[in-house]
């Protein structure tokens, strides 16, 4: 038996509005109902790779690729609660959670005006899978087939009640197949070494989204215009240039009135700032972690479990979280304080300053390890390089010497990624609003990997892993995720340090501007 998923929201209504608006408008060419173009220039410390939604999988490239690609649901208005209706207009799912049937919109068109099929979201799910990107995990275990033109089934191999928050994924965006075809994309087993879509997407982009590609650049500006095939409501601005700016020239850019959004204002440049900016702040589901690789062929000092006891407890976490400002918190566990599961203050690790040097003592003398972050980047208005000197600074005062590697984000996240640094300094923005994200942490997942740490090095951690990841009752996936926490901290491989708050700083013309829990900052939705 299926269960019917009824979904009534934001796109219900931007389809309304859009026939309202159609209804309503003048007929083209009269001068007089045509408003003029308004442009919108946003700040933003870029983590910017591709443009391809198969192989994109970076903060800043999500915040693009939500405004120029459609995903099967959504998410709006700040919440995360409950996926909306976007290219799907609703979804049935059978009682075990391992078939989601979901129906696709009329009218949809893809920027160049073809009609978005079934086919289209197969292709574009397929390809994230086959193309073997850093999003792929998303499809692993589902497989996607499409019935008819109407219809899309997603099957898992196991139980699976993330699935309606992971189609909401950028990465998952539905891409116009004839013309990735058409450009070197395919969906085919192989896709990894044979797909050559990446350059023309980098180009022209081939969504149903609100906006289109006028210019991708990973380190200066990106350049978005609107989507005159567009099926749902207007976007206000018709052209967005999104810049490349660190949190100092935010700053002066949004003062000076040269940028009309900044995404990345401390607190204590917020608490600075003149004039009449609107200023928005709420949680930051954002966690902020260091991890000590696990790997002895990356590092024999940082992967023993002695070194591992004496970095946690060598740690003043409270100091660091100091340094991330006001409405900054702690993080006890690796699933964000608002998620199902989340960890309280019992689960802190107390600063124990004895406790720490015996356990150094034992890993060995003259320890001496790298430590390698992102010296270009910002978020939340906060830069790596002061929590970093402070981590150094403490583990100083136990005998270990940490020396400082920073680096421009394009090659730190490559190394990280390669799973090559000893020591790392990163945070993770969460993927789909849903703890089962987190299990990226896990060994021999994502983050795991990254850290050096294998499937199979730590039994008990992994059995959770794979009971939650099967487990549809709320009640025993809330008491599984603690266990989980619980063990990764145990471990010590990767340590939460803080969430920070997240504030959105707009000029007076733009008003209000939201932070958005799961794309950071819904373009879109600027101005409506």
């Amino acid at each position: 038996m299926k269960r019917s998923v009824k979904l009534v929201g934001a796109a219900a209504v931007i389809a309304a509005s859009a026939l309202i608006m159609s209804a309503c408008s003048a007929p083209e060419g009269t001068d007089s109902s045509t408003p003029a173009a308004e442009s919108l220039v946003i700040d933003k410390s870029f983590d910017l790779v591709t443009a391809d939604p198969a192989r994109m999988f970076e903060t800043t490239g999500g915040i693009v690729l939500h405004a120029v690609y459609d995903s099967l649901l959504t998410f709006a208005d700040g919440k995360a609660d409950e996926p909306l209706p976007s290219v799907a207009s609703e979804f049935s799912v059978n009682d075990d959670a391992t078939e989601y049937t979901f129906t696709i919109r009329d009218g949809i068109t893809f920027s160049d005006g073809t009609p978005l099929t079934s086919a289209d979201v197969v292709f574009s799910l397929d390809r994230v899978k086959n193309v073997e990107g850093n999003g792929s995990f998303l499809m692993s275990g589902l497989s996607v087939a499409a019935p008819d033109d109407k219809t899309v089934v997603i099957t898992s191999e196991e139980p699976n009640t993330a699935i309606p928050a992971i189609v909401t994924s950028p990465t998952l965006g539905i891409v116009n197949s004839a013309v990735v075809k058409e450009n070197g994309g395919t969906d085919a087993a192989g896709a990894a070494d044979s797909d050559t879509a990446e350059a023309f997407l980098n180009k022209t982009s081939a969504g149903s989204g609100p906006y289109m590609l006028e210019s991708f650049d990973t380190t200066t500006e990106t350049v978005l215009v609107a989507n005159p095939k567009y099926w749902g409501e207007k976007p206000k601005y018709d052209r967005v240039v999104l810049r490349n700016a660190t949190a100092e020239a935010q700053l002066m850019d949004v003062q000076s009135g040269t940028a009309d959004v900044a995404l990345d204002l401390g607190s204590d440049q917020i608490a600075g700032l003149s004039g009449d900016a609107v200023v928005s702040t709420s949680q930051s589901p954002t966690i902020f972690f260091l991890f000590l690789n696990a790997n002895p062929a990356v590092s024999g000092v940082t992967s023993t479990a002695d070194f591992r006891e004496a970095v946690k407890y060598g740690l003043d976490f409270d100091g660091i979280l100091e340094l991330a400002g006001k409405g900054a918190e702690r993080a006890y566990g690796i699933v964000p304080s608002s998620y199902l599961g989340a960890l309280g203050s019992d689960a802190a690790v107390t600063r124990d300053v004895d406790r720490a040097k015996a356990a150094a003592a034992r890993a060995g003398s003259n320890l001496t390890v790298e430590l390698e972050y992102a010296s270009d980047f910002s978020s939340n208005g906060l830069s790596m390089g002061p929590f970093a000197e402070r981590i150094a600074a403490q583990l100083a005062e136990i005998g270990i010497t940490v020396n400082l590697k920073p680096g421009p984000i394009s090659t730190t996240l490559e190394s990280y990624r390669a799973g090559t640094e000893q020591m790392g300094l990163w945070l993770w923005n969460p993927d789909y609003p849903d703890s089962a994200d987190y299990l990226a942490f896990g060994p021999g997942e994502v983050v795991g990997l990254r850290a050096g740490w294998a499937a199979g090095s730590d039994p008990e951690l992994e059995a959770v892993m794979a009971k939650v990841s099967t487990e549809t009752d709320a009640a025993a996936r809330k008491t599984l995720y603690e266990q989980f926490q619980t063990l990764h901290n145990e471990a010590g491989v990767i340590l939460p340090l803080f969430q920070p708050a997240a504030s959105v700083v707009a000029a007076s013309k733009v008003g209000e501007v939201k932070y958005d829990p799961v794309f950071s900052l819904d373009i879109a939705a600027i101005g409506r």
